[in-house]
């Protein structure tokens, strides 16, 4: 794990890696899925994107953690579409919808440093695996006034070792689901098959790299680290028990981690059995125990009765 580097030593990284990120989509491998598809000549593998970004959404954003959105929010950038296909996904207006508007990389520098001159206290790229080239292209035209801000990397914890390797130094705070620990719901839900290894290799990789959870006693906001994020599903589909171990036998009992209650029908699962409905307090409060019971020194945790965030 390293020191937390300057913005100027971030910047030369970025312009050092950028031509690799792009060289990446040439046979397309940004994601474990490795589709192979000419992004650069307009070909669309399973993310359904080229090498032009799509924004969905610029936001001061205050639904994150407390560590990460603060008293002025977090600056929220929301791509298009996504490495996975979940079935619930609750931003699914955009990420499997494909709303938003596309934009060059200057356009949508001029949406960070909006969003940094309101005060936010970190640029939050989500859901940003598939168009990373364009997103850290943008933030090279970005003033150095947003540039100083940490950089937040809010993912499905869906990633290659390549792509993490190339972040090493660049990304100040990963805030990665961990959403299955059994392939079968998985690829059913997800449409992603190897999730669960994939997902524990890559927490582990950014574990390595960003270690725990740095909070700055003046502001009570991180400056670099890492939390996990896991969301209950009903019936225990997501298999928050075995995670959670998983979790605590390889990362420790320091580690940040977000449990989050919001699930609710949505996208493709309205009617379904099984989704079609909110978890119960009978679902959340075991899992809750459990983490006590396991020994988390970090834990973040929902009211059940606000659905709004974490």
């Amino acid at each position: 794990m390293k020191n937390k580097i300057t913005s100027e030593e971030r910047r030369k990284l970025v312009e050092e890696r950028l031509p690799y990120f792009y060289k990446m989509m040439e046979s397309c491998r940004l994601c474990p899925r490795k589709c192979g598809v000419n992004r650069l000549k307009g070909e669309k593998g399973f993310c359904r994107t080229t090498d032009k970004i799509k924004i969905a959404s610029w936001a001061q954003h205050h639904g994150e953690e407390p560590p990460i959105t603060g008293q002025n929010g977090s600056g929220a950038i929301f791509p298009s579409c996504c490495t996975l296909a979940c079935k619930f996904c609750q931003n699914f207006p955009f990420s499997q919808l494909d709303n938003g508007v596309f934009m060059t990389p200057q356009e949508l520098a001029k949406k960070y440093d909006y969003i940094a001159k309101k005060g936010v206290h970190n640029i939050n790229f989500v859901t940003p695996t598939h168009v990373l080239p364009m997103l850290l292209d943008a933030w090279l035209n970005a003033k150095p006034e947003t540039q100083k801000l940490p950089l937040v990397y809010n993912c499905s914890g869906y990633e290659t070792d390549e792509v993490l390797d190339l972040l090493d130094g660049i990304i100040d705070i990963y805030l990665p689901d961990i959403k299955y620990s059994n392939n079968k719901p998985a690829g059913q839900l997800s449409s992603c098959g190897n999730y669960v290894e994939e997902n524990r290799r890559t927490l582990k990789k950014m574990f390595e790299q960003v270690g725990l959870l740095q909070i700055d006693e003046n502001t009570d906001l991180a400056t670099k680290g890492m939390i996990i994020r896991h969301l209950i599903l009903p019936n225990d589909l997501a298999g928050s028990k075995d995670s959670l171990k998983w979790i605590r036998s390889e990362l420790g009992a320091d580690i940040n981690v977000s449990i989050m209650c919001q699930y609710f029908p949505a996208y493709k699962v309205h009617g379904d059995p099984v989704l079609g409905r909110e978890i119960t307090a009978d679902e959340y409060m075991p899992v809750l125990e459990l983490v006590e019971e396991l020994g988390f020194n970090n834990v973040l945790a929902q009211d059940p009765t606000d659905r709004g965030g974490a």
